[in-house]
């Protein structure tokens, strides 16, 4: 029996012996062909304008190319389940958002892990929120909104990039902090959701990167930013805390993550490529003109900062009530 236990456990070192030799090998020659990146959104918002801030670099570091795929759908479901459901080979990753942590606290159809189900890569930036109405819009202030929303309960509308999404969980603390009723309208992505805002088909939205060019060029008017301090691209602007309200401080944020078992040498080597891109100057430069503050931590520190977040925001659905089914 021992001699057998014996030969068991030399065969069982054998085999792992070999399955890190053949992921050291596998890593060596990775990527070798394109790498998907899947948004679950629709183009033109804060998550796309973030991924194609990084993409050119990161394909110089990485000697490949990103193909950026959208699919948008059942409140980032689609997009997060296509990813979950990829080979662990490196070859598919997902570019995610505040959805993707909050989404199994408040659906029952979210049935996965964002912790043991994926494997975090690396955070690109963090953006904070810009409250925003319509340019024909009769409030030029935070207070002339809240006096309007206080005495006519039901009445206004938001949208936001989809259910769970940053700009939600935002507005849903913004409504919760000040007691009010405000009918939600969620939209594929804040770039449709913009266009709708645009177009005064709701009375405001809170979002990010996507709506900094339109405050800028007056086709739309900002009232409040989630930031501790202005931001240089809108000083204008006034923050939430400023005005007495430091208790809406949701911001949003966009990281990459590949599937749950993706070796960990090839996760270290895209993590290298994109922290490198996001260090590059040319890059920065592109995060910070859309108001995003750029990261491009370890994974072990995007895991944690994914924990805290997972935190807060579950907060903020119990406080708000948010559940989906």
């Amino acid at each position: 029996m021992r001699w057998g236990i014996h030969h068991l456990s030399l065969a069982l070192i054998a085999a792992l012996a070999f399955a890190l030799s053949a992921g050291a090998v596998f890593a060596q020659s990775y990527p070798n062909r394109p790498i998907h990146v899947i948004v679950p959104y629709g183009a033109g918002g804060g998550t796309d304008i973030t991924v194609r801030s990084v993409q050119k670099k990161t394909e110089e570091l990485l000697g490949q190319s990103l193909v950026i795929e959208y699919r948008a759908g059942g409140g980032t479901l689609i997009g997060t389940k296509a990813v979950e459901a990829a080979p662990a080979d490196g070859y598919t990753l997902g570019a995610f958002d505040p959805a993707f942590i909050i989404n199994p606290s408040i659906s029952s159809s979210a049935n996965y892990n964002p912790l043991k189900d994926f494997r975090p890569v690396s955070l690109i930036s963090v953006t904070p929120l810009i409250l925003a109405v319509p340019p024909g819009s009769p409030f030029h202030s935070l207070k002339e909104l809240l006096d309007y929303a206080k005495a006519n309960p039901g009445k206004l509308t938001y949208g936001s990039p989809g259910i769970g999404s940053g700009g939600h969980m935002a507005m849903e603390q913004f409504c919760h902090v000040f007691n009010l009723k405000i009918v939600h309208d969620p939209y594929k992505g804040s770039g449709p959701g913009i266009v709708a805002l645009l177009a005064g088909q709701m009375n405001m939205m809170m979002v990010g990167s996507g709506i900094t060019p339109y405050v800028q060029q007056g086709k739309l008017r900002a009232l409040a930013v989630t930031s501790e301090k202005r931001l240089p691209a809108l000083p204008d602007v006034p923050t939430f805390i400023e005005l007495g309200y430091p208790n809406v401080n949701v911001q949003t944020f966009a990281g990459i993550v590949a599937p749950a078992g993706t070796p960990k040498e090839v996760v270290d080597k895209l993590h290298d490529a994109i922290a490198a891109a996001v260090r590059s100057p040319e890059v920065r430069d592109k995060l910070e003109k859309f108001n995003q503050f750029p990261v491009g931590n370890t994974p072990k520190e995007f895991t944690t900062f994914l924990q805290d977040n997972m935190k807060s925001l579950q907060a903020v659905a119990h406080d708000s009530h948010i559940k989906i089914d």
